[in-house]
């Protein structure tokens, strides 16, 4: 059944300012596909993406993924990184009865019956970092963050955390997308100088290669002071200066260094697919296995409409490279185990810290004790 391929929306900007991450978006969703048709594809149907390129605006985004579920007649969209856009899309999967496939670690406070949240929530990654921080550098945070609903709304939970947890925010700033270092060098000096302890950054895409590259030029008075990020993952440490990325720390439930059987076929796919010199990272490794649970979910009950595959996504498990993923029935989002990396001069990030079990997402923050580190 080559000549009837099932069609999947792939709706992540290839230009614009988030190209860097958005790109690792892709290579995961084509890695998974190149895979599975390698093996047959999903009962004899090959898998075919549909790629378009919203080049970083919401109302691209709104219209592609209109112009894929209507005269496309595909039903899953692979998409979205930034909440704003992810949001501009929301209102068109559920009008149209389709499915939207979530990769982006975001802010919570959002359930769809139409969506499959993929990244992490703030309990599941900012509390661990948080717990980090205090433990090896300090209480006294600056919050840096690119101008997006995402930073403000961590940046908003960040604050509650260390106002109930004897911690004190230095600074907070938020800086428009296409920031230079110019304009990131003088904050930058400015807290440092307050005695900040680290900076928490929700600075995101190519900002975020400016940002760590500017940083690594300013005196800092000989202090260990990292940036701590829940954004930042190898995609970005690829194109900053070497020097420039080591020893700042990310958390994230996925790092290419894992060492597990899983993760070393992965690596080893995607080194031969991509290249050698680079290495997959958590952007990567949740559209690979989106796009796995997806193809099972098909499998299984023959049909790709929202209405058969829905109540079977929601009970899917698949041995992904970062472990066993799973997506909660109540709120569609998945299990995560949290890791703590700190990155070195190779652009990799040597894994610090594990959670010993994985942790529900709770994107709502209703069970959720702020208090930390007392």
């Amino acid at each position: 059944m080559a000549d009837n391929p099932i069609k999947i929306g792939v709706l992540f900007s290839q230009s614009g300012p988030m190209a860097v991450t958005e790109t690792a978006h892709i290579q995961g969703v084509l890695l998974a596909c190149e895979e599975l048709n390698s093996q047959g594809g999903v009962g004899g149907r090959l898998i075919e993406p549909v790629i378009v390129n919203p080049d970083g605006s919401d109302q691209r985004y709104d219209r592609m993924a209109t112009e894929l579920l209507l005269k496309q007649g595909i039903n899953a969209i692979f998409g979205c990184c930034l909440s704003s856009s992810r949001k501009a899309v929301v209102p068109i999967i559920e009008r149209y009865n389709g499915i939207l496939f979530y990769p982006s670690v975001y802010e919570g406070f959002e359930y769809s019956p139409n969506v499959i949240y993929g990244g992490a929530v703030p309990n599941q990654v900012i509390v661990p970092l948080l717990e980090y921080l205090f433990v090896h550098h300090g209480k006294r945070i600056a919050l840096f963050g690119s101008d997006t609903l995402y930073a403000r709304e961590i940046n908003r939970i960040v604050n509650e955390f260390l106002s109930d947890s004897g911690g004190s925010v230095v600074e907070e700033i938020y800086f428009p997308f296409g920031t230079a270092s110019a304009r990131f060098e003088p904050a930058l000096k400015r807290v440092v100088e307050a005695g900040v302890d680290a900076i928490m950054s929700t600075v995101v895409g190519e900002d975020s290669v400016t940002l760590y590259d500017t940083f690594h030029g300013v005196d800092h008075g000989g202090r260990n002071i990292p940036i701590a990020s829940l954004t930042t993952t190898e995609s970005e440490l690829g194109k900053m200066l070497p020097d420039a990325r080591t020893g700042h720390l990310s958390a994230l439930p996925y790092f290419g260094t894992l060492d597990n059987p899983q993760n070393k076929a992965f690596v080893a796919a995607f080194q031969k697919r991509y290249g050698d010199r680079q290495t997959p990272g958590i952007y990567t490794e949740v559209c690979y296995a989106l796009v796995h649970i997806y193809a099972e979910a098909v499998r299984q009950c023959g049909e790709t409409d929202s209405d058969s595959i829905l109540p079977i996504l929601t009970s899917a498990v698949f041995k992904a490279p970062s472990g066993d993923k799973s997506i909660d029935l109540d709120t569609n989002h998945f299990m995560q185990r949290p890791l703590i990396g700190k990155a070195n001069v190779s652009g990799d990030f040597d894994i610090v810290w594990r959670s010993d079990a994985l942790i529900r997402a709770d994107p709502y923050l209703v069970a959720y004790d702020r208090s930390l580190g007392r």
